[in-house]
């Protein structure tokens, strides 16, 4: 027997959250006629629109929907005058490849490592006007962003069968810059997407950073808890509630020791300092650079996960603001 959510990828959207203001605006100015979802499923989101159009039109690829079938992931006909508005399937490669998915054939000549991007990219080969519900990493991926019109990060579930955050994607048939690219949170405007991305820094790996390493003396909780008031942050390793010993291993992700070469004196400093950038980070993108974690916290905002990566940057940062600086002048003047 067939496990839809892992041989198809299949989540059905059974709540109309996804459609926000901003949402429903853009469909209505797209003057389309036809709304269109290639990946029906229980038929949900051409429910929710459909007083807005003169015909709904669905397709999908389970014989047991009531549905043309076609398999969109390879194909999706181009209708005339029509707007996709569909929740596509959601599989990474690595997991169809693990649980042998009948999907993972889908990735054998893709570049793409999720099956949201390979039914996006054939969206946007088909129909001008595509709203899409797609996972919130899509933010920070490396797919094509130059048709975008606006991105919305949901943060109530408009699914009752999983937590994966997502976002709705609204692309038009205009090529744009990043900065004409508007994005919520919700029924909030935050900034454009080029002001988002500004925030973003890379690590330089100029500096001996060991991470998961027992050695360690600095502890980094790397992603949010439950509660508002134990969120990301990096502090000394006897501050935390952990045993160390018995948790860190070289794939750990949630919680880490990091070994670098910080006089005792300064640490103190230096732990201020790096929570410090990830506050103004948190501000600054309004949360949308740091890789969303299932699940709310109990105030209902998204959980947050600081991957290694930008951990690695902001450390360096820091490290470079307080030490570099001082050693240059140092220098200068001996030389002097």
């Amino acid at each position: 027997m067939c496990d839809s959510k892992i041989e198809l990828g299949q989540f059905f959207t059974k709540k109309d959250v996804w459609l926000k203001p901003q949402v429903r605006d853009f469909i209505l100015q797209s003057k389309c006629d036809v709304a269109y979802d290639p990946f029906a499923g229980a038929g949900d989101l051409l429910n929710a629109v459909s007083n807005e159009f003169e015909r709904t039109i669905g397709l999908d690829i389970d014989e047991k929907l009531s549905w043309e079938k076609n398999d969109s992931l390879l194909k999706i006909p181009s209708i005339e005058n029509a707007i996709i508005i569909t929740n596509p399937p959601y599989l990474a490669k690595n997991s169809a490849t693990r649980k042998d998915a009948e999907t993972k054939k889908y990735f054998k000549n893709s570049k793409f490592e999720d099956l949201y991007l390979i039914a996006l990219e054939q969206m946007l080969l088909a129909q001008d006007f595509v709203v899409a519900i797609i996972p919130e990493t899509f933010i920070n991926s490396n797919f094509r962003k130059n048709r975008l019109a606006s991105l919305t990060v949901l943060e109530e579930n408009p699914f009752e069968d999983t937590e994966n955050p997502v976002c709705v994607a609204c692309f038009d048939n205009k090529n744009k810059d990043f900065s004409e690219i508007k994005v919520y949170k919700n029924e909030t405007y935050i900034n454009s997407l080029a002001e988002i991305f500004a925030v973003r820094f890379e690590p330089q790996n100029n500096l001996k950073i060991t991470f998961n390493s027992k050695k360690g003396w600095l502890g980094l909780r790397a992603i949010d808890t439950l509660f508002p008031t134990n969120t990301i942050k990096f502090d000394f390793k006897e501050n935390f509630n952990y045993d160390w010993e018995k948790g860190i291993k070289n794939t750990s992700r949630h919680l880490t020791l990091i070994d670098i070469d910080i006089p005792p004196a300064s640490r103190a400093e230096f732990i201020l300092n790096l929570n410090k950038i990830i506050k103004d980070i948190r501000e600054e993108s309004a949360d949308l650079l740091l890789s969303a974690f299932k699940g709310n916290m109990k105030n209902g905002v998204r959980r947050r996960r600081l991957d290694y990566r930008l951990a690695r940057a902001i450390i360096e940062r820091v490290y470079s603001e307080m030490f570099r600086g001082d050693l240059f002048a140092l220098l200068k003047k001996e030389a002097v």
